[in-house]
């Protein structure tokens, strides 16, 4: 995911044109500050899947609680978590990482350390944001794509499409800028609907039927395993 939208950054964005260059309102500095823009972002998301879901279903799934505030305290504690994740990567970088070069010059002479996805994510917050959008639209044009060629659906999951959509957003707009933040994000997106499309058949085999993985290294190799094994 990440090597092809750095890759389609390259070929069709311009970095220097990033992402934190964005000129932003006066009106709507507020939305600079990261937390507060996922927040925003997603209590948007959450009241237009209420909305879909019904009264009855939501008030079912929230035990009782108001459809609306619902809504805000769940974007909000979607913000909250991202935020502590980020204040964690923060920590690993300066101290931990550091903390384990000493084991590891001593046992392992010359490893690097493998750190997961949002270990990028506070280089370029905004690009973020805008890959888990980018990468979420995507979702959803697919999940219609295969409605209407009546293959099996696969519903975008906004965690999938967090991670991996917002760090395909940093890749693209290290190499592309916005553009390529936006259009590395829009294929990652891509990848991780129609991937577990033909992942299924191949974990069904093996005893987990219906059950598929979203992130696109699983879809890959996945595929490519089964193929080998048959």
């Amino acid at each position: 995911s990440y090597v092809l939208a750095g890759f389609i950054g390259s070929k069709f964005g311009n970095k220097e044109h990033s992402t934190e260059d964005m000129n932003v309102p006066k009106s709507l500095l507020f939305l600079r500050d990261t937390p507060v823009a996922i927040s925003f972002t997603m209590s948007i998301i959450f009241l237009v899947t209420c909305l879909f879901a019904g009264a009855d279903a939501v008030k079912e799934l929230s035990g009782g609680k108001n459809w609306f505030m619902f809504s805000i305290m769940q974007s909000i504690t979607f913000a909250t978590g991202v935020y502590i994740i980020l204040q964690g990567v923060r920590m690993v970088i300066a101290e931990i990482v550091p903390a384990f070069k000493g084991i590891s010059d001593k046992l392992v002479p010359n490893a690097r350390p493998a750190l997961d996805c949002p270990v990028v994510f506070p280089y370029a917050p905004n690009a973020v944001l805008v890959g888990f959008l980018s990468s979420f639209a995507a979702g959803l044009i697919g999940m219609f794509t295969l409605y209407l060629l009546n293959m099996i659906v696969i519903i975008p999951g906004v965690v999938p499409h967090f991670f991996v959509g917002a760090a395909a957003g940093v890749f693209g707009n290290a190499t592309g800028g916005r553009r390529g933040a936006i259009l590395g994000a829009f294929a990652q997106g891509l990848l991780i609907t129609f991937l577990p499309v033909f992942l299924l058949p191949v974990l069904g085999d093996i005893g987990f039927a219906n059950t598929t993985f979203s992130d696109a290294d699983f879809g890959a190799l996945g595929i490519l395993l089964g193929i080998i094994v048959r």
